[in-house]
């Protein structure tokens, strides 16, 4: 089976191919506001890719609500849908819905499978998904966490089952790092908690985006004048590495200019690696203790330095690193274990492979086996291998 994958971003969008086998070289296309031009260049990316050839169109779709909770077809209602929650990821939610358009358009006769990455969160408990909120919040305006990275954790979780035998770790917490950021953690491969709530603004130190904040500063800001949409704006594309370093959203950039002594983007290296290990700590304490700590993400998977920074304030919980095996080269493979061989707690660098959990979805819901989601590792006794490797 032939499937091709969509994942968009917020100005570009990234396309691959699995098949036998899984595609060397994905490529990326600008989402352009005329639509014209994004199915031209859709269009121009199927012709070289043999898409008419293609079972099925699997497309990332960061925010599912409460309405969707597993993987479905795209029909015109379900877009309906997808538009009514837009505002939750708007950041996210539009480009998508432009992606899915231009697929129906371009691809008229292929299936279309909407994998979300706030479905893998479903198995948050009451205490982890309710705000201490007034209920009518809860009850009429739908407020509670969701958390996202789904699609990633999805796959970290089927990953580990073979890494760490003979059935993956009991506690892990995973960081998927880039420039979008969270952390959750993983009970026998549920998710019991992550850092992102009911939209992609909390947690982490983002690249633009600020994590953590004081409800009460966008009350103040609001008296003061700011207007609501210069506030979402602001919170979307000015904080976060770009807001405290003042030199780009792109971490490898920060560094940089960190190490050549900017002050500023020192500080924005120190107090996203900091935050990072805060929400290890917390996100341990909903585990009862760390097992496993897994890295992924632009930044989990190629920043050495900035994965010894974190672990450096983990020391406590028994977190230790390798310094060669975390030092290793460009060369050296990603899926790799970066503790001790003694370490009590196993620490890893994972591929980040959104891609594996959309080609399983689609494969499934293709199939008619679209099973009810168990998370975890009833993943891997439905599909023990992985279907595009």
């Amino acid at each position: 089976m032939m499937i091709l994958i969509a994942n968009p971003g917020s100005s570009t969008l990234k396309l691959s191919v699995h098949g036998e086998s899984r595609d060397p070289s994905p490529h990326t296309i600008e989402l352009h506001d005329d639509p014209a031009v994004l199915d031209r260049s859709l269009r121009d990316w199927l012709d070289s890719r043999e898409g008419h050839r293609a079972d099925g169109f699997g497309i990332r779709i960061v925010h599912g609500g409460d309405r969707f909770v597993d993987p479905v077809l795209a029909t015109q209602t379900v877009m309906d849908d997808l538009r009514k929650m837009s505002d939750l990821a708007p950041l996210h939610m539009e480009p998508a819905l432009k992606t899915l358009e231009a697929i129906r358009r371009t691809a008229p006769g292929l299936p279309v499978v909407l994998s979300f990455d706030t479905a893998f969160h479903r198995t948050l408990p009451e205490r982890a998904r309710r705000y201490a909120v007034p209920p009518e919040w809860v009850e009429k305006e739908g407020v509670r966490k969701f958390g996202f990275h789904g699609l990633s954790y999805d796959y970290i979780a089927w990953r580990l089952q073979s890494l760490v035998p003979p059935a993956g770790p009991r506690r892990t917490v995973a960081l998927h790092l880039g420039n979008g950021a969270s952390g959750a953690a993983l009970l026998n491969g549920q998710s019991i908690e992550t850092t992102m709530g009911m939209t992609p603004l909390d947690g982490l130190v983002m690249g633009t985006r600020p994590g953590n904040l004081d409800p009460g500063v966008l009350l103040a800001l609001l008296r003061k004048g700011l207007s609501p949409e210069k506030l979402e704006s602001d919170l979307n594309h000015r904080s976060g590495l770009l807001g405290i370093s003042g030199v780009s959203s792109d971490y490898r950039d920060v560094e940089r200019s960190a190490e050549t002594g900017n002050r500023r983007a020192a500080l924005a290296v120190e107090l996203a690696s900091y935050r990072a290990a805060q929400n290890v700590g917390s996100l341990s304490v909903s585990l009862g203790g760390l097992d496993c700590l897994v890295f992924t993400g632009g930044i989990g998977e190629h920043s050495a330095s900035f994965r010894r920074l974190v672990c450096d304030r983990l020391d406590f919980l028994g977190v230790r690193l390798d310094s060669d095996r975390n030092d290793g080269g460009s060369d050296e493979k990603i899926d790799r274990r970066i503790s001790p061989d003694d370490s009590p707690v196993t620490v890893w660098v994972l591929e980040a492979r959104e891609d594996w959990t959309i080609a399983r979805d689609v494969r499934r819901v293709l199939s008619g086996k679209n099973l009810p989601f168990s998370g975890g590792k009833g993943e891997g006794k439905a599909f023990p291998a992985s279907p595009i490797e």
